[in-house]
């Protein structure tokens, strides 16, 4: 697995823009619903306005594939990608490997269909237990998306005491359901702080 990340223009999106976002890349990429474990991680570099999200030079779109599908990915440059009716123009993309973290990495939204935290937790190392890992686990807030099905609800998670190999593990295999929407997809965190954002 990689990341493939993409420089975006400027433009204003809705607070909760994830779920067309999704549905703007998996319309401009038919083959990526094919790969279960690919994922589009949540804008980063976006600023905060009163109800919007601002996407400046710095913000980037990311997409976590199997390598071998990174240089379709290529086809995403120069898109525009239609979010409910804004328009967000992709640019120049570069391929990002996953490396090793120090032990922590952190997903800002896990779904395991459970809302009771303690439920949550005890998912959670069940399916990590189920892949030979056993990290500390620590929740963050609770978080909830919009989409066309419902809401989707689960935590923040910091996964704490991994060892380098088990770090990239769970950095490509994630975690629970909705990838295509960013849930469940692990990157490195600098140390074990609380897990809000």
């Amino acid at each position: 697995m990689v990341d493939v990340v993409f420089s975006l223009e400027e433009a204003t999106l809705n607070d909760d823009h994830a779920c067309a976002l999704s549905r703007a890349v998996r319309r401009a990429l038919p083959w990526f619903d094919e790969e279960p474990e690919a994922g589009i991680l949540p804008l980063s570099g976006l600023a905060r306005g009163n109800g919007v999200r601002f996407v400046g030079r710095r913000s980037r779109l990311a997409l976590r594939l199997p390598i071998h599908r990174s240089p379709s990915a290529d086809s995403l440059v120069g898109v525009q990608l239609d979010l409910d009716g804004v328009v967000l123009k992709v640019g120049a993309s570069s391929v990002r490997p996953l490396y090793p973290a120090r032990g922590v990495v952190y997903s800002h939204l896990v779904n395991v269909g459970a809302e009771d935290e303690i439920e949550f937790l005890e998912r959670c190392a069940s399916l990590l237990a189920g892949r030979g890992l056993k990290p500390q686990l620590i929740t963050g807030k609770a978080h909830e998306l919009r989409t066309a099905d419902g809401l989707v609800r689960g935590f923040s998670l910091m996964l704490h005491g991994l060892g380098a190999a088990d770090s990239l593990a769970a950095q490509e295999a994630g975690l629970g359901e909705h990838r295509a929407l960013g849930c469940g997809i692990f990157i490195p965190h600098k140390s074990v702080v609380a897990v809000g954002a």
